[in-house]
């Protein structure tokens, strides 16, 4: 009987110390942290409001943000369900709308992303523009947004799709890459 205890309590001790081995910890060890998980934000702010101005002291851009945080080792901002207007000299300024956007510390680039939708009102023109995308990137300095991505535009009765663009804003100029198809209704 001694022996057949003795056998199952061995057997139970080599069970515990493979399950150990393979998870690693035993029974009440503390989990490392784990060396891939993102170190939290510096800082996160609710219902964000940011400005950015010139070297005069006007407005090139305002942004707000449902949630706006730094990330701690590279600075940038990831900002949630924002709203971006800025002027381009024009005189009303253009809206940026996205659900995410990506602000890279020390750049002058804002990467959109989700729903990305810009409207505005070319200088010269009576019709208002929307540049529909999944994916666009904004540089605050130049004022030029750029795209891989399949874009939708809409500029008073006409549409236009494609894939690939680039626009200069202050100089009402839009370039379009590839696989462009337009309606143009009365």
């Amino acid at each position: 009987m001694k022996a057949v205890l003795a056998l199952v309590t061995g057997l139970l001790l080599i069970g515990l110390a493979f399950v150990l081995g393979r998870t690693g910890n035993a029974p009440g060890a503390v989990t490392p942290p784990d060396a891939t998980a993102a170190p939290p934000p510096n800082y996160v702010a609710l219902d964000a409001h940011l400005r950015q101005s010139a070297a005069d002291g006007s407005t090139l851009y305002t942004l707000t943000a449902d949630r706006l945080a730094q990330e701690t080792t590279s600075g940038t901002l990831r900002a949630n369900t924002l709203t971006l207007n800025y002027a381009t000299g024009a005189a009303k300024p253009w809206t940026l709308t996205a659900r995410e956007g990506l602000l890279p510390g020390g750049t002058t680039r804002i990467e959109l992303r989700g729903d990305v939708r810009l409207r505005g009102l070319p200088p010269g023109s009576q019709q208002s523009t929307r540049i529909e995308s999944q994916r666009l990137d904004y540089d605050t300095r130049s004022q030029v947004v750029h795209t891989e991505s399949p874009v939708h535009i809409v500029w008073g009765t006409r549409e236009l799709d494609a894939r690939g663009l680039t626009a200069d804003l202050p100089a009402s100029h839009l370039q379009l890459q590839a696989d462009v198809h337009g309606r143009f209704k009365p």
